[in-house]
């Protein structure tokens, strides 16, 4: 395993656990502790670790601020895109709707068809570059205060603006869903839009690949339960299908290979 592909591996941990252990890494990747070491340095002189006993953990940046959007957008490619195409079932022409600043939402783009007429607001930058390709959506980029890391708008004005506007479907992405349904967070950003959103809107689709479940932060936003339609990849847990389905929780699962 090269050094780039190396990196990314230890990235990649980072963003799933928020820390790593330098033996544990060393034996997954079939290294030697004195490389993986290296390579934590390497992320330390990035900004992207600190140091710690024994290995590493995410800066406290990340934890508050959202994971940078480049890192997101490279892992589970594959699940994402199955994922987004089977939302993309759910838009027709005509629609209003709104694309939060996941990366799993963002690949709704790519399975717009060409001449779909939409009205598109989002909080994302790049999302609302990518939809300016198309002659007939309308793209709203929500103003305020730009986080670096997502490439996003936050903050009163978004949520403010958002109480006052109608959308007929509304996606969103999360990064920590509990065996019991529970919706976390540990960005103070995505907690406050997005509990605005949940808040106000009725036709809410939950997009999440299955890297997601099972899995809680220290801020609490919902409950899937309060979904019109949850969609995730074929590798979700079955303790969680068997959730939905004791709870009533729409459930789609988008077919996709294991592969990260």
């Amino acid at each position: 395993m090269n050094k780039t592909t190396r990196l990314h591996e230890v990235e990649v941990a980072l963003y799933l656990h928020g820390s790593v252990d330098i033996a544990e890494l060393s034996q997954t990747l079939q290294v030697s502790e004195m490389t993986i070491r290296r390579d934590i340095n390497t992320l330390v002189s990035a900004g992207k670790a600190i140091r710690t006993r024994g290995g590493a953990m995410l800066p406290v940046a990340h934890y508050m601020d959202g994971i940078d959007l480049e890192t997101r957008s490279a892992l589970y490619i594959p699940q994402k895109r199955a994922i987004a195409k089977k939302a993309v079932e759910l838009i027709q022409s005509g629609d209003t709707i709104f694309l939060d600043d996941s990366s799993t939402t963002s690949c709704i783009v790519e399975f717009l068809p060409r001449n779909i007429q939409l009205i598109v607001t989002t909080c994302s930058l790049r999302t609302a570059m990518q939809l300016t390709r198309f002659p007939n959506i309308e793209v709203i980029c929500l103003g305020g205060n730009v986080n670096k890391a997502t490439q996003a708008a936050s903050g009163p004005l978004c949520n403010d603006l958002l109480r006052s506007m109608y959308f007929k479907t509304v996606f969103l992405g999360f990064a920590f869903i509990s065996e019991d349904g529970v919706i976390t967070t540990n960005s103070l950003d995505e907690y406050a839009i997005k509990r605005c959103l949940i808040q106000h809107y009725k036709q809410q689709v939950l997009m999440a690949d299955s890297s997601k479940f099972m899995r809680r932060s220290y801020i609490a936003l919902s409950n899937v339960q309060n979904f019109s339609h949850i969609i995730t990849d074929s590798d979700i847990p079955s303790s969680f299908v068997d959730f939905c389905n004791r709870n009533g929780v729409s459930l789609t699962i988008a077919p996709c290979k294991n592969t990260v």
